[in-house]
């Protein structure tokens, strides 16, 4: 028996408190716990001295692992088999690139036009050739602003649906969207066509978020946001207000809060994101003074997630707390894929617009051979780097963003937020845990 490299001990008050990046379990430890853990660490481990009852949790844990478990050959492992897994295919489209928004801080350009019917077609043909092995589809709709090309969401959203019962695979969907174009009519027609929820960002009170996240027409956005985020919820469908956070806007997202809490009808329905401000690109490197790198980033994440949940809010997916992953994003899955309106296929959000980062093409048909950029990309393995097979954060990081990764300047990868405040977060969640993790 050893102890795993990914076990945290650290002293908070008068407890000890345990927790395990692997299977980030977290527990205040007793001195039982503690004389395991010395004897395992000093090779005077012997399983019959202790309570049964202990060493089996400290092993669910990910405490105490086998003497022939090599933790980073197992993480391999698993990562690889989620890469591989060709039964979940996941796909983001944008069907247009235009936008009748224009936010400061967006990494895209605004060309007008919309998915052709060929292009359509060649994208059905697509998902049709995935579908035969798949047993889950999933669907982000993405721009530009989607609802600029309604028919085409709604058209494709029939087809889709038709290719899945065919092929007995599960099917849902979810939509990033601006939400200004939404009405009546679109919430119906998400329901009929299994889009389950939306993001919207909105970037502060009125007159902050009017002026970040401009409208074409010049007019006011903010208060119809809050109206089509109520319609959406009102009526049963599930929404995450995204709220993007640079030094420019932070001061102001007290005020912003009090609003939601004010105006939004179901509340404790509505999930809160923050997101970091990056410049991505070259045409948002204007921002890049005003945005926070990971590492002060990481110094405000707790104060914004107790002001969301101080005012009623739930946050989206947990965004404090780490969870276990193998993979960081859909960049990292050999069946997810993103599309563009002109075809193009891609690995990464970002690259949207970028032709040097196309994998190819769905109008290309049977020709598609998915090898340019593809392979490079899904070949990419943090586990490679003596950084992160060093780093104790591996398992709930795993390398952090591999866009990020692949574009800095000595082709490391970038750590992400959970490298500078996870001893923050595990104190937060002992303070306000106290008497759950005792038991």
């Amino acid at each position: 028996m050893k102890l795993s490299r990914y076990n945290f001990l650290r002293q908070y008050d008068d407890a000890t408190i345990f927790f395990n990046a692997t299977t980030c379990a977290l527990a205040v430890v007793d001195e039982n716990f503690l004389r395991v853990f010395d004897d395992v660490k000093n090779n005077s481990y012997d399983e019959k001295n202790y309570d049964a009852q202990l060493i089996a949790d400290m092993k669910s844990s990910g405490c105490l692992i086998e003497d022939d478990v090599d933790e980073l050959e197992r993480l391999e492992f698993y990562r690889n088999l989620a890469k591989y897994d060709v039964t979940n295919f996941g796909l983001t489209i944008a069907p247009t690139l235009d936008c009748n928004f224009r936010c400061k801080y967006c990494f895209e350009t605004h060309p007008k036009g919309k998915m052709t019917s060929e292009t359509q077609a060649a994208l059905v043909k697509f998902v049709e050739s995935r579908l035969e092995r798949a047993k889950n589809f999933s669907v982000t709709w993405y721009g530009g602003e989607p609802l600029l090309a309604k028919e085409i969401v709604y058209s494709l959203s029939k087809k889709f649906l038709e290719l899945c019962e065919k092929f007995s695979v599960e099917y849902d969907a979810f939509i990033v969207t601006n939400a200004s174009l939404l009405d009546d009519a679109d919430v119906e027609l998400f329901k009929r066509y299994k889009i389950n929820g939306a993001q919207i960002t909105i970037d502060g009170p009125k007159e902050i978020h009017d002026s970040r996240r401009r409208s074409v027409s010049g007019k006011s956005t903010f208060d119809k946001l809050i109206d089509r985020a109520n319609l959406l919820l009102n009526n049963g469908l599930s929404v995450i207000v995204r709220i993007n956070i640079d030094k420019e806007n932070i001061a102001h997202v007290d005020e912003l809060l009090d609003t939601l809490a004010e105006r939004i009808d179901k509340r404790e329905e509505l999930k809160i994101d923050f997101g970091q401000v990056s410049p991505f690109t070259d045409i948002c490197k204007s921002i890049e003074g005003d945005c926070y790198d990971h590492e002060q980033f990481a110094d405000i994440m707790i104060p914004l997630y107790e002001k969301a949940l101080a005012h009623g809010f739930e946050m989206n997916k947990m965004a404090v707390y780490p969870s276990p992953r193998v993979n960081f994003c859909c960049a990292d899955y050999a069946n997810s894929f993103v599309v563009d309106s002109h075809g193009e296929i891609y690995r990464c959000w970002n690259h949207v617009q970028d032709l040097a980062s196309s994998c190819g093409n769905v109008n290309d048909g049977d020709e598609i051979t998915l090898e340019k950029n593809y392979l490079s990309w899904i070949q990419w393995n943090p586990i490679k780097h003596p950084k992160c097979r060093e780093c104790f954060c591996l398992p709930i990081c795993i390398g952090g963003c591999p866009h990020l990764a692949r574009t800095s300047d000595d082709g490391q990868p970038v750590c992400g937020t959970v490298k500078y405040n996870l001893e923050k977060v595990i104190e937060y969640y002992y303070d306000n845990l106290k008497g759950e993790l005792a038991d």
